[in-house]
């Protein structure tokens, strides 16, 4: 049950790094701004302290998210699961930036499409994580 723990929490750490790489809207700020900067520039305690969190709503607040969703889910075979991501990730952003953390803010520009591109992001690394992980 460990081992699960500290890979989800590596695996969130290094999937919040990717997004914050590649998505030029959604990044991690050691102070508030306006604008995200090219690269990742804070401290990896940061991503952990999010990949924390993500975890904590993956757990509690996911899945009562999906089992209310669950029609809109089948109608749309399944791709409101992304939605479902997004939203949780929106819940991230909120919750990470109300706890005022001083080394882990987030700021998000361009909208809902933004959460989403995310959430897509980070649910790809983490299946490929996990596929990695049970392969072996």
């Amino acid at each position: 049950m460990i081992h699960r723990f500290i890979l989800s929490l590596i695996a969130n750490s290094v999937g919040l790094y990717i997004v914050d790489y590649f998505l030029t809207n959604f990044c991690f700020l050691s102070e508030t701004a306006t604008t995200c900067p090219a690269k990742p520039e804070v401290s990896i305690t940061a991503f952990v302290i999010g990949a924390l969190l993500l975890g904590l709503l993956n757990v509690s607040v996911k899945p009562l998210i999906k089992i209310l969703s669950l029609p809109i889910t089948f109608l749309t075979a399944g791709l409101f699961v992304f939605v479902i991501n997004g939203f949780v990730l929106a819940l991230l952003v909120w919750l990470l930036n109300a706890l005022n953390l001083g080394s882990a803010h987030i700021l998000v520009l361009g909208g809902a499409l933004t959460y989403i591109y995310a959430a897509v992001i980070l649910g790809l690394f983490n299946l490929a994580t996990h596929w990695l992980v049970k392969r072996n």
